[in-house]
């Protein structure tokens, strides 16, 4: 059994969830990536349920990213956007702006050590991202 760890949609007063709109809620991170050329990592906070991607200018390739990949710094954390080697798990098309659900890497047992939900759901912690010809920007915010 999956347990809901996104935030709430909002809904109206009738109790309809209000479609496309997000939850009324600060950004813990932010970040603004120029040119991203070669695919970048973004560590993931560990409160972090959340990602919302925008893509101004320049399509956007990410790929969320196992703790081994990340401390192994090997290729494997790379985004390559060839069609015969691509190795992407979401596209952004440029000019629009997409909110992602952080997905579940490992289950992990109960811990009886304080930490964020993150690390408690087994989240993936990391995502890497590069846009298509390099030159536009890519800017996260952490939910």
């Amino acid at each position: 059994m999956s347990q809901n760890y996104a935030q709430m949609t909002p809904r109206d007063r009738g109790g309809y969830p209000r479609d496309h709109m997000v939850p009324a809620m600060v950004a813990k991170v932010r970040t603004n990536k120029e040119n991203a050329a070669v695919s970048s990592i973004l560590v993931i906070g560990h409160n972090t349920t959340e990602l919302e991607v925008a893509a101004p200018n320049q399509h956007v390739a990410l790929k969320w990213l196992t703790q081994a990949i990340v401390d192994s710094s090997v290729a494997g954390t790379s985004v390559i956007t060839a069609t015969a080697t691509g190795n992407w798990d979401h596209l952004v098309q440029k000019d629009t702006i997409r909110r992602f659900a952080i997905p579940i890497s490992t289950f992990v047992q109960e811990s009886t050590s304080v930490q964020g939900i993150n690390r408690k759901l087994g989240l993936y912690p990391a995502v890497a991202y590069k846009t298509f010809a390099g030159n536009g920007s890519v800017l996260t915010g952490e939910f």
